[in-house]
């Protein structure tokens, strides 16, 4: 039989045993429940925004009417407006972070501290055309900050950024689980040894991947999709130009869980019964485990420095830190390419050396058998 046609087949046939399980189907279905749940107490319980103005006085006969109409397309958000006597006294307000913006009406400019939030100027520059009724195209205001602009990332971005590794993080290891309770029962019915007189181990190990990880696709791209489709339509309160780093946690899971589950497929191929299983999946638990801890203090600490760098190419870091780090910084087209070559190496080789290791550990019986046993055996085959 050839490869390819034992690929097809093996992995049909995880995908036709997967879907049967009434697991699947409910857990895709509670994650998309939670998913929409969350979104509508983050809008039940979002405090109604508030835009803060200092002004100069005078201030414009019906400036403050003019303000809040302008600012209730922003979920009806609040205007407050202080004034006072001089441009300095309303610096000193701007610096102790008392208001959003410094309107300074007679020089047409509106004054930030650092960064220029548009929803506060979009409302004030259209308060401004109000009161003196004039209409677009040119805008009334210019904006200026007192400091230079923040260059750290949003809270929008930190929050997809982690949301995004730690669904990564769950997703591998849930799927994982998965690639050893099949290895476990096949080898516990003893129709493996059907099985391998027609394949080639290397092949049944690469089909199990790729039919667990397709299922476990189809539930990943479902559950971002509709989390990109609440971005977008503005459900969630977050920019939607974050949808394409959200999007950017689909394909590496594919890299991350071909990587793992080939090291959870040989630790399944290690063990003699289900128990045994999961003492034997320790070692790759733990090193994503290790790999996600490690990666979460990275980025905090320096998201631009020289080890976030290496940890985004690293094989066995970049499915969970390259997502995060692109929602972060960003990442340069370069370090995508170079990341995605080494895991694809990472994964191959991993392949070829797991799958004598596999069938050995998928024949022997009674107790489980060690890695250190299966690897001299190997060594000696």
């Amino acid at each position: 039989m050839s490869g390819r046609r034992a690929l097809t087949l093996v992995a049909t046939r995880e995908i036709r045993e997967r879907l049967r399980s009434k697991a699947f189907i409910a857990s895709t279905l509670l994650i998309l429940a939670l998913l929409a749940v969350s979104a509508v107490i983050g809008r039940l319980f979002d405090p109604q925004r508030t835009f803060d103005y200092a002004v100069t006085a005078p201030a414009p006969p019906g400036l403050a009417v003019a303000l809040q109409r302008a600012a209730e397309p922003f979920d009806e958000a609040k205007v407050k407006l202080h004034t006072v006597d001089s441009a300095q006294a309303g610096r000193r307000l701007l610096e102790d972070d008392k208001v959003d913006a410094l309107l300074l009406v007679s020089n047409d400019r509106l004054v930030f501290r650092k960064n220029v939030d548009a929803q506060v100027a979009a409302a004030a520059d259209a308060a401004v055309r109000a009161v003196r009724n004039k209409l677009p195209p040119e805008p009334e205001l210019t904006t200026s900050t007192l400091h230079p602009p923040d260059d750290e990332p949003g809270d929008a971005a930190v929050l997809v950024a982690y949301a995004g590794s730690l669904l990564l993080f769950m997703s591998l290891a849930f799927y994982g689980q998965w690639v050893i309770s099949g290895v476990v029962e096949e080898k516990n019915n003893r129709v493996v040894e059907v099985i391998l007189s027609a394949v080639r181990p290397r092949d049944l190990l690469a089909g199990k991947v790729i039919g667990i990880g397709t299922l476990g696709l189809a539930q990943l791209v479902l559950v971002v999709g509709f989390a990109v489709g609440l971005l977008v339509t503005g459900v969630f309160d977050v920019p939607a130009s974050l949808g394409a780093d959200v999007a950017l946690v689909v394909p590496w899971f594919v890299l991350g869980f071909a990587l793992y589950a080939v090291a959870y497929a040989v630790a399944g191929a290690l063990a003699s019964n289900q128990q045994n299983a999961e003492t034997a999946a320790q070692p790759v638990t733990y090193a994503l485990l290790t790999v996600y801890f490690a990666s979460y203090i990275v980025l905090a600490a320096n998201a631009e420095g020289t080890l976030a760098t290496v940890l985004t190419v690293f094989p066995l870091t970049a499915p969970l830190v390259l997502p995060a780090r692109s929602a972060l910084v960003g990442v340069p087209l370069w370090q995508h390419a170079l990341a995605i070559v080494l895991v694809l190496a990472a994964i191959y080789a991993l392949v070829r050396f797991a799958g004598r290791v596999y069938a050995l550990g998928l024949l022997h019986g009674g107790s489980g058998l060690g890695l250190r046993a299966a690897l001299r055996i190997a060594r000696e085959n």
